[in-house]
């Protein structure tokens, strides 16, 4: 698999997941890249073992009944030395490959010869076929390019016995095993083929090199190398955390759990688990409402009559209401004050003058009210005492 580099300036380029409850992982690595309609990707190969012809295969998953196309070219801005690529310089020709919208991938029309320590480029535009406009709405998503050997130059697959080995190869449909994502259980007589192709390209057996922290053991599997991985670690070394986890250590990663209603996507931040939140919403998991909101998903503003800026966020009651205010929104005085604090009325509460004030000696209410005919303030008294 081709390392894909999602450069600054490809802003029509994003990385997702798709939501797989119930439904098989059809992406490897960290997801897809979600293309827009006429934006471009660049792959970047610099980790080929053996130099030699290899063809092309491009995975992806439609978003639509429609086909689409890739413009693709392969470039290296270091010439090529090894005897079997020296002669052979990577051509910038821009050419285009046809991706039906029934097809999960497709194998490019031209092989190219790679060669071990030298950076390679594949670039390509990918957008819908037979139109002229672009549209912005369109995506496609891109999991991975694949290089696959062409098994025939390798020293293995030379003369008489070589011929008998190739036929298996056919016969058993080995290498197309590869191409879909997940790839299928390998046969019996595939298995051994297929480690005798890797041997010979990689110039014997590999070293398993299982992370200590991210596999249950040093051991891995014979074919593929793969580790045995903790919860929600994935990789051949069990060295990353898989999608939609985060927080990569001794115990595993811990799922982002990002709220299906409140974030972007179910991806987060692979160290803090920060998930990217919809406006509105905050909170690791994006399960809040921002401060002075309440009522998560349908975030509203609080009402507190301008007494308050917080509310309780699953309540809406108003908390610590200033200007000597109380009740859900704040909208009434509390004991010992008169007035009507409600926003747009003009009013403020006032100390009750029975006589004195709340708070001191001379207070001897509980409470009062102006009198809607004279206006005057009526006041409530406290018990022993009497009014004039």
């Amino acid at each position: 698999r081709a390392k894909l580099c999602l450069c600054p300036a490809q802003l029509d380029v994003e990385e997702v997941v798709r939501d797989s409850a119930g439904r098989m992982v059809t992406w490897t690595g960290s997801g897809f890249a979600r293309v827009r309609d006429g934006a471009g990707l660049t792959f970047r190969v610099d980790n080929v073992p053996y130099p030699m012809d290899y063809e092309l295969l491009l995975r992806y998953e439609p978003e639509s009944a429609e086909d689409w196309e890739a413009v693709v070219s392969v470039s290296s801005r270091v010439l090529p030395t090894s005897s079997r690529c020296g002669n052979l310089l990577p051509s910038e020709q821009m050419y285009r490959e046809s991706l039906p919208h029934s097809q999960r991938y497709v194998l490019l029309s031209r092989p190219f010869c790679f060669e071990p320590s030298t950076p390679y480029e594949v670039t390509m535009r990918l957008q819908r076929a037979g139109v002229t406009q672009r549209h912005p709405g369109a995506f496609i998503l891109i999991d991975s390019l694949v290089l696959l050997p062409r098994v025939s130059e390798l020293p293995g697959f030379h003369g008489a016995e070589a011929a008998a080995r190739q036929e298996e190869l056919e016969r058993y449909q080995c290498l197309e095993v590869f191409r879909m994502a997940p790839p299928h259980p390998l046969a019996q007589a595939c298995a051994r083929l297929v480690c005798s192709v890797s041997a010979l390209m990689h110039g014997g057996a590999l070293p398993c090199q299982c992370d200590p922290q991210g596999s249950r053991s040093s051991e891995c599997q014979v074919q593929g190398g793969q580790c045995e991985c903790k919860p929600h670690v994935i990789g051949r070394r069990c060295d990353h955390c898989a999608p939609g986890s985060y927080g990569f250590g001794p115990l595993g990663c811990s799922p982002c759990a990002c709220s299906p209603e409140g974030s972007v996507s179910q991806l987060c931040d692979k160290v803090s688990g920060q998930c990217r939140c919809q406006p509105g919403t905050v909170g690791r998991q994006c399960d809040q409402c921002q401060p002075g909101h309440w009522g998560f998903p349908a975030c509203r503003p609080c009402q507190c009559n301008g007494h308050a800026e917080e509310c309780d966020p699953r309540t809406g009651t108003c908390l610590h209401c200033r200007d000597h205010t109380s009740g859900r929104h704040c909208e009434r005085c509390q004991d010992g004050y008169y007035g009507n604090p409600v926003l747009g009325s003009g009013q403020q509460c006032r100390p009750c003058p029975c006589p004195g004030y709340p708070g001191t000696r001379h207070y001897h209410g509980s409470g009062c009210h102006a009198d809607d005919e004279t206006h005057h303030i009526v006041c409530l008294c406290a018990p022993g005492y009497a009014g004039e």
